[in-house]
């Protein structure tokens, strides 16, 4: 068996010679076997000849990986360069394009040039949806008719599929994603059609590749509201199980979303993971009824990464030097590979090859040289990661681009966004007592809003018990409230008022519907009332007491009174002014302490207990040159302040002890002569409060 299969290879190679030397030159119109087409021919003969003795070398821990590659032209090189590095346990799946002219005729001479470069080599048949699409048109025929015919034409033009050759279905528009009139149909037809062929060929699963979106995309609602819809046509799905061995989801990446100054490698490989499996991770948080979907993707998501190199749009952008490009596909491999790793005992990704000029110039021999260069890279990344996938980014993996930034969106296509409501309209901050502006409710899916397809009954409810709702912004008004979102309609609107200061919650629930809440700011209202905090006090003669001026709206919610003036009877205040007052009481008995803000007024009562300390006399006497003072009072053991004065200068200010008689002297030596006369400044003593008065008195000497 191996000596034919030598012969037959051998043969291939020396058939090939004059074909490829003839293919067409670098800058020729697209698409081409090869963008260089002699250099490819040696290194595709000496692969060939290398592939009648390589055996597939086991190597420990090497995981096996299939791999679908697009190929908008540049197809054998393509192929030639993965053989030249391959990974010892990856399968290779390489796409033809039809011809450009009917995209319903297949080249025949190319197949057999790939599968030559060893059995780890498979080709697969585009099939243009919109080529074949034509052809039912023309031919008055069905999706399906299409399907058997390509097979039968795909026989014809020296696909293998005892070799492992199959088709690929270029590609699911955006209109099977939507559901768009009968978009699924045709395509679930078209694909029974390859697999089924015309009754006499082996049934034949084959590969899908799914338009995607731009990786920076803004809001992705809309988007991953389709395909939470999609998932749940399980009529297609389970089609797709039958008849589909690889969804290749097109994930055509932006450069600027990967290479962020600062960033890590696990970072970046994180974020590329959330774009690259974004459907799988999807379908993994979709719910039972959707288990159709999540089986398949589960066993045949294939993630078709971006090696089309030089882009501004179409394949993403990749509008950036060759080493920033080589970097992003080992990055793409190596999260491809981690992710994977995760997952189960074998790998499955694919790169879309689109070599193209910036600006679609033509083509230069530098460029031609540096694609072969990119191709080197992403063989070698395969190959690399093999064992490992950090064995793709050795040394690489770390290019920055002003101004590039990670979209955090694709996260949140890893969870499921069940119906809910929201509130849509803004959080309000109202005055106590005043209705709101209307407050809005919506039915919505991930932010989208959805129509009642039956009346929705709506029930509102807030945390405060001041809180009410009402239709009108007159009332009336109710803590709960029901509305109905009718069908054909999204929202619906209620007023809400709250007599209560706070940050009241409030709460939208229906049945089947996830709830939404809001928080709401409610301010007190003007001034109502006024009051002076105590309202009444006891208060010891010698003693003080603070009273505080508090102020309320008409619902009892606190306002900080403005401008408050104070006035006392029987005694003194600190100030007049401010929103406290100290009360110093002169006598026991009663006083009031009143306080007046903005037209309104309160009062405080004040209970003054104690007794009234009292100097009764006071006398001087000289003996010599020393001069007594004697100081009667009706308090035992107080302290009496007093200043003698000679003429109208101070001699001395004293404090001095009464006895238990309530008496005390104050001497003072070689007093000079003259008259003499004494002020009292004060008497404390505990319980007492002074009268503040100063008997008559006075001696001349």
């Amino acid at each position: 068996m191996r000596i034919v299969l030598a012969a037959v290879a051998a043969a291939a190679v020396s058939a090939v010679v004059a074909p490829l030397a003839a293919a067409q030159p670098v800058g020729a119109a697209k698409p081409v076997p090869s963008l260089t087409p002699k250099a490819t021919q040696r290194l595709w003969e000496h692969e060939v000849k290398q592939a009648l003795t390589r055996r597939s070398v086991a190597t420990a821990g090497c995981r096996p990986v299939r791999l679908v590659f697009y190929a908008e032209s540049d197809w054998l090189r393509l192929a030639t360069k993965l053989a030249a590095n391959p990974s010892p346990c990856a399968q290779y799946y390489i796409s033809i394009p039809p011809l450009a002219a009917d995209k319903t005729k297949f080249r025949y001479d190319q197949p057999w040039r790939i599968r030559a470069l060893g059995p780890q080599f498979h080709v697969l048949a585009e099939i243009n949806y919109n080529g074949w699409t034509n052809w039912v048109t023309a031919n008055n025929s069905t999706y399906y008719d299409a399907g058997v015919e390509a097979r039968k034409r795909m026989d014809a033009n020296g696909f293998d599929v005892a070799s492992g050759d199959s088709w690929v279905v270029n590609e699911f528009s955006s209109a099977v994603r939507n559901g768009t009139n009968v978009a699924r149909q045709k395509v679930r037809d078209l694909v029974r059609g390859l697999y089924t062929g015309d009754g006499t060929q082996p049934q034949l699963k084959g590969a899908v590749f799914d338009i995607g979106i731009g990786q920076s995309t803004a809001d992705l609602s809309s988007y991953q509201l389709a395909l939470q819809s999609w998932y749940g046509d399980s009529a297609f799905w389970g089609d797709m199980s039958a008849y589909v061995s690889d969804w290749s989801q097109e994930l055509y990446g932006d450069v600027r979303d990967y290479a962020v100054p600062g960033s890590t490698v696990a970072d970046r490989v994180a974020h590329l993971n959330d774009f690259l499996q974004h459907q799988l991770l999807l379908a993994d948080a979709a719910p039972s009824a959707d288990a159709g979907a999540r089986s398949f993707l589960d066993a045949a998501y294939s993630p078709l990464a971006n090696a089309a190199w030089v882009w501004d749009s179409g394949f993403g952008y990749t509008d950036v030097s060759l080493d920033q490009m080589e970097d992003y596909v080992s990055a793409q491999v190596d999260a491809l590979r981690t992710f994977d790793l995760s997952r189960g005992a074998q790998d499955r990704f694919g790169f879309a090859w689109a070599p193209e000029m910036p600006g679609n110039a033509a083509w230069t021999p530098d460029f031609t040289t540096q694609t072969g260069q990119l191709l080197d890279r992403l063989a070698a990344a395969i190959h690399d990661s093999a064992v490992s996938p950090d064995a793709a980014c050795a040394g690489t993996c770390t290019t920055s681009l002003t101004g590039a930034q990670f979209v955090e969106g694709w996260k949140q296509l890893a969870s499921w966004p069940y119906p809910a409501l929201g509130i849509t309209t803004g959080a309000q901050t109202l005055v106590a007592g005043a209705a709101s502006q209307p407050l809005t409710v919506q039915l919505q899916q991930a932010g989208v809003a959805q129509t009642a397809t039956t009346p929705v009954s709506v029930g509102f409810s807030s945390s405060s018990a001041g809180g009410a709702f009402a239709t009108s912004a007159d009332g009336p008004w109710t803590s709960t409230l029901s509305v109905a979102v009718p069908v054909g309609a999204s929202s619906a609107s209620v007023y809400y008022r709250d007599t209560a200061a706070g940050s009241p919650t409030v709460t939208a629930s229906a049945v089947g519907w996830g709830p939404a809440t809001q928080v709401e700011t409610v301010q007190a209202g003007a001034p109502a009332s006024l009051a002076v905090s105590p309202a009444s006090a006891t208060v010891a003669l010698g003693s003080t007491a603070t009273f505080t001026a508090t102020g309320a709206d008409a619902y009892g919610n606190a306002v900080p009174p403005s401008g408050v003036t104070w006035t006392a009877t029987g005694g003194t205040l600190s100030t007049a002014a401010g929103p406290s007052t100290v009360f110093t009481p002169a006598a026991a008995g009663t006083a009031t302490i009143t306080a007046s803000s903005s037209g309104l007024t309160a009062t405080g009562a004040v209970t003054v207990t104690g007794k009234q300390a009292h100097v009764s006399s006071i006398s001087f006497s000289r003996s010599g040159s020393t001069l007594t003072v004697a100081i009667a009072s009706n308090v035992a053991r107080a302290t009496v302040g007093i200043r003698v004065l000679r003429g109208s200068s101070t001699v001395t200010t004293a404090g001095v002890a009464t006895g238990f008689s309530g008496t005390a002297t104050l001497k003072l030596r070689n007093a000079a002569r003259g008259c003499y006369s004494a002020t009292i400044t004060s008497v404390a003593a505990s319980g007492y409060a002074w009268d503040g008065t100063t008997p008559t008195n006075g001696s001349c000497f």
